[in-house]
């Protein structure tokens, strides 16, 4: 008849055993590599989402001063971080931009003025861990602006 490749019936076992082990190793490390994936992207979309709600906060918050009427103030904290990354936050007429890690968060305004309190400038520049007032002040006898002062 046929004889056996290997007569060592040890040899084959312990080689069936390693063979088994490898596999158990390759697909124990494509999971681990799956599910780092997913958590990288579980991270950046929390990012994303904290991106967001400071842009509506902040946007929310120029909407009730500019609708309140002349001399409403609201005082505003700005978190230190997002996620362990800096940010920063552009305000202007059309809306507010926060920008953090190439990612952006975007919410509507309408049209409105917005300046600086000292400088009069057309967009503000918002910054981490900072304290903001924003007041709706009458600029001429017709015209309102949102003015935001760091606090």
């Amino acid at each position: 008849m046929h004889d056996p490749i290997i007569k060592d019936q040890l040899a084959s076992l312990n080689l069936d055993f390693l063979v088994s082990m490898l596999f158990l190793l390759i697909i124990t490390s494509s999971i681990i590599s799956i599910a780092e994936g997913r958590l990288t992207t579980v991270e950046k979309t929390e990012q994303s989402v904290e991106t967001r709600l400071i842009s509506e906060k902040v946007a929310h918050a120029i909407e009730v001063v500019y609708s309140s009427g002349e001399g409403h103030e609201i005082r505003i904290k700005m978190p230190s971080r997002l996620k362990g990354s800096d940010y920063l936050v552009k305000v202007n007429q059309s809306g507010v931009l926060v920008m953090v890690g190439g990612r952006r968060g975007y919410s509507f305004s309408y049209m409105k003025k917005i300046s600086s309190y000292n400088t009069h400038q057309t967009q503000v520049f918002m910054s981490p861990g900072k304290s903001y007032i924003i007041r709706n002040m009458k600029v001429n006898n017709n015209s309102h602006t949102v003015a935001i002062l760091e606090d």
